[in-house]
C-alpha cells in the first residue's frame, strides 16, 4: 500500500493537534487499536525541540520503542488494513499523523534535525564490526575487556544511542522488514534539510575509512605479498586520493556526468584494492599463513565494503532510493556491531584459512602412508614393525617410570622426554606409528572430496578410502606384532638371565586391571589419546606453517654464529633439514609432551586421568602377560585386558581420524558426506570390494589388468598423486 501525502478520506488535514478522543473516532475501535493510539497521541504530542539533548533523545527513543512494540495497527474507518509486518504497519500508521498534523510533523522533525546536529554520528559510521587497527591479539583483549567492564557512553556519539535501541542482530532483520514506501514517505516528510548533519558524517567517514583501507594496504608485510612495482603505483596511494575527488566534486556540486567519472574512478581504485588482496591471500595459501596478517586482511575487505556504501551515499547514482539505501546501511551496521562484539567471529576468517593451510599440508604428509601396490604395502609394513620394535624399548621405559614413585612433575617430565625421544628416534630412522597416521590420512581424505560428482565420484572416493583402511590396518599389524614379539621375548629373556621379569607380579597384575574395558577408565582414556593424537598432528602442522612463514630454514642457512660452528654446508644442511622434519619434529614432540604430562597435570588437580596408546599399551601388557606366566594368559582378567586392548585400538584410529576428517572438511568448506551413501557403494561391489578394504593390494595379472574393479579404480587415482615414498614418509 503506498501512502499518499494528500488528504485521505475521512481524515481532513488538521491545523491543530487532534485530541485523543478525536483521533480515537476516525479509526476502528478495539481494545489494543484504543492503546495503541492513545500511546503514539502522547508521544506526538510531547514532542519538544526546547528539551535538552538528553531529553530529546530519550524522546526518540520511546518512539523506536513504540515502532518496535508488538500489537494490532488499527486501521482507518471503511478502509482494510494492508498486509505487512508489525513495524511497517505503525510506520504507516506515523506517517499517516505526521501527513494530516503539520505541527506533528514540524515538532518530530526540529527533535530529530537538533538531535542529529548536536550529535556525532562518525564513529557510528566508521566502526561498527571494523578494527582500529591494534591486531588480532588487541582486538581480543579489547573485547574481552568489553565483556567485563561495560563501557561509558558518551551522550554526544549518536552510535551510543543506537546501540541501546538495536543492540543484537536481530534487531537488524526488523529495519530490513519495513515497507520501502513507508520509509521513502517518512523521510520525504522530515525533509532533506532533517538529515544534513548525517551528511557531512558521510564525508568524514569516508575520509576516514579511505585512509585505514590504505594504511591496511601499505603494510609491510602485505606489500612483500605483492609483486614488486613503484610505490607511487599502488592502489592503496590513490584510494585516499579518489575518494577525496569525489568529496570535492560532491561539495563543488559537480555535473552529474563528473560525478560518474568520479565514482568510477573510485570504483576502480577499490576493484584494484580488493585484487592486491587476493593476490596477498593467494600468496600465503601457496606457501605460509600468518594468523594475524589474514586477520587484516579479512578487515580491510570489510573496510572496502562500508566505503563502498559510504560512497555511494555520498554521490547516489539514482538506482536505488536513497532513504531505503540508508535504512539498509543501518542494517549492515547494527549487525557489524552485534558481530564484533563476538569472540568466536574475531577468530573465524583467519582461524579457517591458517587451518586449511595446516590441513592441506596435513594431508600432502597423510598421502605418504597410502598404499597403492604391494611393493609399498610391503615397505609400510616393514616400517611399522622397525616402529613397533622402537617402542617395546619405551614401554619398559614407561612401566620402569610409572612404578619409581617420582613427584608428579618429575614423573610427567621423565615420561614425556621417553615418548618424545622414542617419536623422533623412529622418525629418524624411517620407521612409522600406526597411531600418527589417522589424523594425516583423514586430512588427505577430506582433499578427494573436492572432486567427487555423483555415483562414478562415490565410487573413487571408496576406493581411496580403501586404500587408506588397508593401509592403516597394515600399520597396526606391523607395529603390534613387533611389540608383542619383541617384548615377549625381552620377558622370556629377562626371566632366564636375572631369574625375574621385568615387573613384578603385583604391578603385573596391576597393569591387567587397568585395562579391562568396562571395569576401568580404559576406552575414555583411549578417546582422550585419539584427540591428543590429532591435537599433535595439528601442531606439527602449525609448527611447519610457522617455520615457513618466518624463514627459520634461511636464517638458520645465514646465521653467522650457525655457520662459525658448523659451516657453511653444513648450515644450509641444517635448514634444509629443518624446512623438511619441521612438521614431524612438531608432532612428536608434542605427542610425547602430551602423553606424558597429561596424567600428571590431572593427578596435580585431582582428576583421575590417563592416556592409553595401543602400541605402548600392548607392551605394557605383553610385559605383564610375561611377568604372571602362561597359566595366567587365559583367564577371564587377562581375556578382558587383551580385548580392552583392541578396543583401545579402535578408538585410538577411530577418534583421531574423525577428528582429523571433520576438521578438514570444515576447513575446506566442505559438506560431509554421507555413511548411509557410502555403505551403499560399499556393499554394490560384493565381497570383492569389501575385501579391498582388508587384503594387500593385489598385483597385476599376466595380461596387464588389475585384478579388482575397485583396484583399478584406486590406481587410475592414486598411483600418480598419493604413491608413497620412503623418503618422504620417513620425513614425517
Amino acid at each position: 500500500m503506498a501512502i499518499s501525502l494528500s488528504p485521505a478520506p475521512g481524515l481532513g488535514p488538521m491545523c491543530t493537534p487532534p485530541t485523543s478522543e478525536e483521533l480515537l473516532a476516525l479509526y476502528t475501535e478495539t481494545p489494543e487499536g484504543s492503546a495503541l493510539l492513545s500511546e503514539l497521541h502522547a508521544l506526538l504530542a510531547s514532542a519538544s525541540a526546547l528539551t535538552p539533548l538528553a531529553e530529546r533523545l530519550a524522546w526518540l527513543e520511546q518512539l523506536v520503542r513504540w515502532l518496535r512494540a508488538d500489537g494490532a495497527v488499527p486501521s482507518r474507518r471503511g478502509l482494510l488494513a494492508p498486509v505487512e509486518s508489525v513495524g511497517s504497519s505503525r510506520l504507516r500508521l506515523l506517517v499517516e499523523m505526521l501527513t494530516q498534523v503539520p505541527a506533528w510533523r514540524e515538532a518530530v522533525r526540529e527533535v530529530l534535525s537538533t538531535a542529529l546536529a548536536e550529535t556525532s554520528a562518525l564513529r557510528l559510521l566508521s566502526e561498527p564490526g571494523l578494527s582500529t587497527g591494534r591486531g588480532l591479539l588487541g582486538d581480543l583483549v579489547s573485547r574481552l575487556g568489553q565483556r567485563v567492564m561495560l563501557a561509558v557512553d558518551d551522550e554526544r556519539e549518536l552510535a551510543a544511542w543506537v546501540w541501546r535501541l538495536l543492540p543484537a542482530a536481530d534487531d537488524a532483520t526488523w529495519l530490513e522488514e519495513l515497507a520501502e514506501e513507508h520509509v521513502s514517505a517518512l523521510c520525504e516528510l522530515l525533509g532533506p534539510g532533517c538529515f544534513a548533519p548525517l551528511e557531512a558524517a558521510v564525508e568524514d567517514a569516508v575520509a576516514v575509512l579511505a585512509s585505514r583501507a590504505s594504511a591496511l594496504g601499505l603494510a609491510g608485510d602485505v606489500l612483500s605479498r605483492l609483486p614488486p612495482a613503484p610505490l607511487a603505483q599502488s592502489v592503496f596511494i590513490h584510494l585516499p586520493r579518489a575518494c577525496e575527488a569525489l568529496r570535492v566534486a560532491v561539495r563543488a556540486g559537480a555535473s552529474g556526468q563528473a560525478l560518474a567519472r568520479e565514482r568510477v574512478a573510485c570504483a576502480e581504485v577499490i576493484a584494484g584494492c580488493r585484487a592486491a588482496t587476493r593476490a596477498v591471500l593467494h600468496h600465503l595459501h601457496a606457501h605460509a599463513v600468518d594468523t594475524d596478517l589474514v586477520y587484516r586482511l579479512e578487515l580491510l575487505g570489510h573496510v572496502l565494503d562500508r566505503l563502498e556504501a559510504l560512497l555511494w551515499l555520498l554521490a547516489p547514482d539514482g538506482s536505488r532510493a536513497l532513504p531505503c539505501a540508508s535504512v539498509r546501511l543501518l542494517s549492515s551496521l547494527v549487525r557489524a556491531n552485534a558481530q564484533g562484539r563476538s569472540i568466536a567471529g574475531l577468530f573465524r576468517g583467519s582461524v579457517r584459512c591458517i587451518s586449511r593451510r595446516i590441513f592441506e599440508h596435513t594431508g600432502e604428509v597423510g598421502r605418504h602412508y597410502i598404499t597403492t601396490s604391494p611393493d609399498d604395502y610391503h615397505r609400510l609394513v616393514s616400517a611399522a614393525a622397525g616402529g613397533g620394535l622402537i617402542t617395546t624399548a619405551t614401554a619398559a621405559l614407561k612401566l620402569l617410570i610409572g612404578f619409581a614413585a617420582l613427584p608428579l612433575f618429575f614423573q610427567g617430565l621423565a615420561a614425556s622426554a621417553n615418548y618424545a625421544l622414542s617419536f623422533l628416534l623412529i622418525q629418524l630412522l624411517g620407521f612409522t606409528l600406526a597411531t600418527k597416521q589417522p589424523s594425516m590420512t583423514g586430512a588427505a581424505l577430506a582433499a578427494s572430496l573436492d572432486v567427487k560428482a555423483g555415483d562414478k565420484g562415490m565410487r573413487s572416493l571408496v576406493a581411496h578410502l580403501a586404500c587408506i583402511t588397508r593401509s592403516q590396518l597394515a600399520s597396526v599389524f606391523g607395529n603390534l606384532g613387533a611389540v608383542v614379539t619383541t617384548a615377549t621375548f625381552v620377558g622370556i629373556a629377562l626371566q632366564a638371565l636375572q631369574g625375574q621379569s621385568l615387573l613384578t607380579r603385583h604391578e603385573a597384575e596391576y597393569v591387567v586391571h587397568s585395562m579391562h574395558p568396562f571395569r576401568s577408565g580404559t576406552l575414555f582414556f583411549a578417546a582422550l589419546t585419539g584427540v591428543l593424537l590429532w591435537c599433535a598432528s595439528v601442531f606439527g602442522g602449525w609448527l611447519e606453517n610457522w617455520v615457513h612463514y618466518r624463514r627459520v630454514p634461511e636464517a638458520l642457512a645465514r646465521h653467522p654464529g650457525v655457520i662459525h660452528l658448523l659451516g657453511e654446508t653444513r648450515a644450509r644442511k641444517l635448514g634444509s633439514g629443518l624446512a623438511r622434519h619441521a612438521c614431524g619434529l612438531g608432532a612428536n614432540v608434542a605427542l610425547g609432551l602430551l602423553l606424558g604430562m597429561t596424567p600428571a597435570v590431572s593427578s596435580f588437580f585431582g582428576l583421575p586421568l590417563d592416556v592409553r596408546h595401543v602400541t605402548l599399551s600392548a607392551g605394557t601388557l605383553t610385559y605383564a602377560g610375561a611377568a604372571l606366566g602362561p597359566e595366567r594368559l587365559l583367564t577371564p582378567d587377562f581375556l578382558w585386558a587383551v580385548v580392552g586392548l583392541i578396543m583401545v585400538g579402535g578408538i585410538n584410529l577411530g577418534v583421531s581420524f574423525a577428528l582429523g576428517l571433520a576438521a578438514a572438511v570444515r576447513a575446506r568448506g566442505l559438506e560431509p558426506v554421507g555413511i548411509l551413501q557410502l555403505g551403499r557403494v560399499v556393499l554394490a561391489g560384493g565381497i570383492r570390494s569389501l575385501s579391498d578394504f582388508v587384503l594387500p593390494p593385489q598385483p597385476l595379472l599376466p595380461a596387464g589388468r588389475p585384478a579388482s574393479p575397485l583396484a583399478v579404480r584406486s590406481a587410475a587415482r592414486l598411483r600418480t598423486a598419493h604413491r608413497p615414498r620412503q623418503e618422504d614418509a620417513a620425513r614425517h
